[in-house]
């Protein structure tokens, strides 16, 4: 039986990178995303990033081969203190994670707009509680991107809320 969260599954599907994408997920906890990003990426990479110590302890034990093979990378911090490693990412992908609606967000977005590739694009995905139609990050989380310069637009994909917010560098 698939222990995989509802929630992270959806997320790998709607994301569906490229073979070869660079990715970044934003909150990574234990690695579970990463793990199937991973699966998907024959010549891609993965980079994770949490500001959780123990989280990251359990990203790497879960994702040890992926790690040993150069198919990801694991940061223990958050996402306004990081830079990469100067190449941009295909997709930035974030599952339940609240910075980018239950307070200014601009950093955090910014942040965002800086690692992207021409054409990438930002999935940010929250379920919400059982029971519960609406969840307030859709419309919080639209207006933050949509602050520094994306085009974001919200849907819900089986009843997970799906920010997406693709990067379109202005030519000329």
């Amino acid at each position: 039986m698939d222990r995989t969260p509802h929630r992270i599954r959806v997320a790998v599907d709607v994301v569906d990178p490229a073979p070869d994408a660079r990715v970044l997920e934003i909150g990574c906890g234990p690695g579970v995303a990463m793990a199937l990003l991973c699966e998907r990426l024959p010549d891609g990479h993965v980079t994770g990033l949490d500001r959780s110590a123990t989280a990251i302890a359990r990203a790497e034990r879960r994702l040890r081969r992926h790690l040993d093979a150069g198919r990801a990378d694991l940061q223990h911090r958050e996402l306004t203190t990081f830079h990469g490693d100067g190449r941009p990412y295909d997709v930035v992908l974030a599952v339940d994670v609240n910075a980018f609606w239950t307070g200014p967000a601009e950093a955090a977005a910014s942040r965002l707009v800086d690692l992207l590739a021409d054409d990438g694009v930002v999935h940010l995905l929250f379920a919400p509680p059982d029971g519960v139609d609406g969840h307030p990050a859709g419309e919080r989380t639209v207006a933050a991107l949509r602050h520094v310069g994306l085009d974001a637009c919200c849907d819900v994909v089986d009843g997970v809320l799906c920010v997406t917010a693709p990067h379109r560098r202005p030519v000329g």
